[in-house]
């Protein structure tokens, strides 16, 4: 028997024998939880997986998310994210990823995107229209799945070049056409929701893809479901798009040129690698936005001090009823709101996975054999008192006083893999929060925001009474209602 590399290294006695350990947790949605206990009781470098060493040091970001020729590759973990076709996230190949993100970067660069402006404003005056309406009979509403049809009909609009409709209807209802001809509806939160939570889970390990399969669990068989949903719905959308030879200057407009020259059939290869990206970008676009302005939206209003600061900063910098991109394209201090908000709340909890390279790696006086796993706990980094100071305090002041802390902030990942949608994602985000925070009051059902974890950190709900609050100064009648 090999000696054991990793056998130094202390955690749980189960992880040293077996992944179940971790899959066990991610099953259940507290992966991020147990992660962070273990390096409270262990210190930061713990064992997590027979082959997986999770790293809580601000000082191990640059090893395990390095650039350049140190870079580590992505895990076999991601693997379990790929239906037909890897896309930008979930190719593990260096090469790969180097020609597809050679393709997209341009598009998601944030000049690029100002071409998108029109149609995310758009729909956030469809948005406001229905908020207005629920306001007007004081209905209760639960606005993370407000946010959730939102976003939806943005990124679908985006990468499909048509909004699925889920503001207009109130519901998150799709049509998906199976490769097989049959039609059903379905709730396309839960298809993201039970595709995302699989992937974390058969992640974990290559060999639980193959064994899931024969396991009666519903999770496993919905997720699995969900997963093909997903996909042909995507597939339909992207044909449908393709027939109709709609010229438009989106997103989906931009991936199709990147591929082929305006004469040539979009078949095969090509066909497959859009379907890839697209649903990549509408469950990548829409979970982190949606999950993020609703954990934001508690956050400011359980912390008065903060919300009345903003309210005030926004009022002077909105001169018109409803805010546009240009508007709130530069207010540092709602920058530091969103990016305090997304570092209290963590909607990237879970470390992301790296392979070490064929050299090896040391860190903390250790040494990682090639192909061991790494990951930096972002729940843990985010909340680590020798970084923040007061990390249980929702204080946005702190990203204006240091600037340099945004390198400690993971939820769009780090390194040469880190998220190209990410200025889509603060684009959205301060467009959606300064909508609604200048619009209207909140009444929040329960001061306690409970989460669960997928793949993504989750609130579970945010049930809100909203009414329509007075601007100060406000002289423009609402487009919304013009």
């Amino acid at each position: 028997m090999k000696p054991d590399p990793l056998a130094d290294v202390p955690g749980p006695l189960l992880a040293r024998w077996t992944p179940l350990w971790l899959g066990y947790y991610a099953r259940i949605g507290q992966r991020f939880t147990a992660v962070h206990k273990l390096h409270m009781e262990y210190g930061p470098i713990v064992r997590i997986a027979p082959n997986h060493i999770s790293v809580a040091d601000k000082d191990a970001l640059d090893l395990v998310y390095a650039q350049g020729s140190n870079a580590f590759d992505k895990s076999t973990f991601y693997h379990a994210f790929v239906s037909d076709k890897a896309s930008v996230f979930s190719t593990t190949d260096r090469h790969d990823h180097a020609q597809k993100r050679r393709l997209v970067s341009n598009i998601f660069a944030a000049k690029s995107l100002q071409d998108c402006t029109p149609f995310i404003r758009d729909i956030v005056d469809s948005f406001v229209v229905q908020l207005d309406r629920l306001a007007a009979k004081n209905e209760e509403l639960n606005l993370l799945y407000w946010f959730h049809f939102l976003a939806f009909d943005v990124l679908s609009d985006l990468a499909f070049g048509q909004r699925i409709g889920m503001v207009e209807k109130g519901s998150d209802a799709v049509t998906v056409q199976k490769r097989d001809g049959s039609v059903s509806t379905e709730n396309a939160i839960a298809l993201v929701d039970e595709r995302e939570h699989l992937g974390a889970v058969l992640g974990v390990h290559p060999s639980f893809k193959f064994w899931s399969k024969f396991l009666p669990d519903p999770f496993f068989i919905q997720g699995r479901k969900s997963s093909d949903g997903l996909v042909d719905f995507a597939r339909r959308q992207v044909s449908r798009r393709i027939d109709n030879r709609l010229q438009r200057n989106d997103i989906l407009d931009k991936l199709i040129r990147a591929r082929v020259a305006d004469d040539q059939e979009i078949v095969g290869e090509n066909f497959a690698d859009l379907v890839a990206e697209t649903v990549t970008l509408l469950i990548a676009g829409s979970d982190t936005t949606s999950n993020s302005e609703t954990a934001i939206m508690h956050l400011l209003f359980t912390n008065p001090r903060v919300y009345n600061k903003l309210i005030g900063i926004l009022e002077e910098a909105v001169d018109e009823e409803l805010p546009t991109a240009d508007h709130v394209r530069d207010i540092p201090y709602l920058d530091a709101v969103i990016n305090e908000g997304l570092r209290y709340h963590a909607t990237t909890a879970i470390g992301l996975h790296r392979a070490v390279h064929e050299k090896g790696a040391m860190f903390g006086g250790k040494y990682f054999p090639p192909g061991t796993e790494m990951s930096v706990p972002a729940w843990t980094i985010q909340h680590d008192p020798e970084i923040w100071g007061d990390p249980e305090v929702f204080r946005p002041e702190r990203w204006i006083e240091n600037p340099d802390l945004k390198k400690y902030l993971m939820t769009f990942g780090k390194g040469p893999r880190a998220c190209l949608g990410r200025h889509l994602a603060y684009m959205e985000m301060r467009l959606v929060l300064s909508t609604v925070l200048l619009r209207y009051d909140l009444q929040l059902k329960s001061q306690v925001m409970e989460t669960t974890e997928g793949f993504m950190h989750k609130p579970n709900e945010m049930f809100v009474r909203l009414s329509r609050r007075e601007r100060k100064g406000a002289a423009v009648q609402a487009q919304a209602q013009a």
